[in-house]
């Protein structure tokens, strides 16, 4: 199953993607970092659909990132449904065996 989720990520835009439209290079930023990753109670991240709002671009002292806050809507696979039927497959699968030895 597939859903849209709205998040709001504090991220470090390194400095080699400053020559960029600020909101490719945030999508750049954002797909590197959550893209293929499996998030707890979200599930996998398949895409970052939209960005919402863009604030910030502070530069710390002593590093020449800038910091901005955004909220984008990514799309999250999670198949709950299927890691229980995988599981319980299993658990019947190894009863079987267990039980009835060849």
């Amino acid at each position: 199953m597939f859903y849209l989720s709205l998040i709001e990520h504090k991220l470090r835009l390194p400095p080699h993607l400053l020559s960029l439209a600020l909101e490719e290079a945030i999508k750049k930023e954002l797909e590197n970092i959550f893209l293929d990753k499996v998030i707890t109670k979200l599930g996998l991240c398949v895409s970052i659909y939209d960005i919402r709002k863009i604030d910030g671009g502070f530069i710390s002292s002593g590093d020449g990132a800038s910091t901005y806050t955004v909220r984008f809507e990514s799309i999250f696979a999670h198949s709950f449904f299927l890691f229980l039927f995988l599981f319980l497959s299993l658990s019947v699968l190894c009863r079987f065996f267990f039980f009835y030895p060849f």
